[in-house]
């Protein structure tokens, strides 16, 4: 019998089959959030196309290439950080351009003699410094250095304000080091209010764009979700006859109705169904 047991096989055990792992489920609300990031940009893309198109002075392909720009920075266009200088200083700064849109706006406003309570009047003049004002923008320092070179006495405790009221009263202060500073600061600022214009201009623009965008991803989602009435919310009731004069201009608008508009739509559920 031991002999026959010698030449039996010898049993093969099956080789192991490893459990496979369960799939692995979404992460919750990740299908979501990729719809939500495809709506949003979908209306970022119609939004900006529109707004673009009464853009004078970027040309197509610069707006095209603007919006990839966006795209590229990883926003829907909402985080306006992820792209706001790197857009300005390439395609708007330091070159002619035009929103005729908004000189629409300032001009419809201004022939009814009003202006929204929000509106940004980009050619407002900057009020001009007086010559303490211009002082006051100096370091103390500086002010002390130029009277004690006068020979001026004050006391060690003056404040600032003091001692630019000496200051202006002292007979050399037009011909020294200080006023020079103060020649040089009124300079710059007048560099600076040149840049002011396109700079708020550009502003207001992008802001638009990015907002008009996200009121149109939220008013189609409302009327998917069976919404059929929305109502206007006012920041500021004063400014209600300036939205609606946006509305009967354009029915299909949604906001900001006009640049710097503050106003948002708000859905209205109807529980009431069949009469009841």
């Amino acid at each position: 019998m031991e002999v026959f047991r010698f030449f039996r096989r010898k049993r093969v055990k099956p080789a192991s089959v490893p459990k496979s792992r369960p799939a692995a489920e979404p992460v919750a609300g990740a299908e979501t959030r990729t719809r939500d990031f495809q709506d949003t940009a979908g209306s970022y893309d119609r939004v900006f196309g529109r707004v673009m198109a009464t853009v004078e002075g970027i040309s197509d392909a610069e707006a095209d290439e603007i919006l990839a720009l966006v795209k590229s920075s990883g926003s829907d266009g909402l985080n306006l950080a992820g792209y706001f200088e790197q857009v300005y200083a390439r395609y708007f700064k330091g070159r002619a351009w035009t929103w005729t849109e908004y000189d629409d706006w300032a001009r419809i406003f201004a022939e009814l003699g009003a202006f929204p309570s929000t509106w940004t009047d980009i050619d407002k003049p900057r009020k001009p410094k007086t010559r303490a004002e211009e002082l006051l923008g100096q370091r103390s320092g500086e002010i002390r250095a130029f009277l004690d070179a006068e020979g001026v006495q004050y006391l060690p405790s003056a404040k600032k304000e003091q001692l630019v009221a000496i200051a202006e009263l002292t007979p050399g202060l037009e011909g020294s080091a200080l006023w020079q500073s103060v020649l040089d600061k009124r300079r710059e600022e007048t560099v600076a209010s040149l840049e002011r214009r396109p700079r708020l201009l550009y502003d207001l623009l992008m802001r638009t764009i990015a907002y008009r965008a996200k009121s149109e991803r939220e008013l189609q989602r409302a009327k998917a979700a069976g919404v059929k009435r929305f109502d206007v919310m006012l920041a500021i009731e004063a400014d209600r006859r300036f939205v609606e004069i946006a509305r009967q201009k354009d029915p299909q608008a949604v906001p900001p109705f006009y640049p710097n508009d503050f106003t948002l739509l708000r859905p209205i559920i109807d529980n009431q169904k069949n009469g009841r």
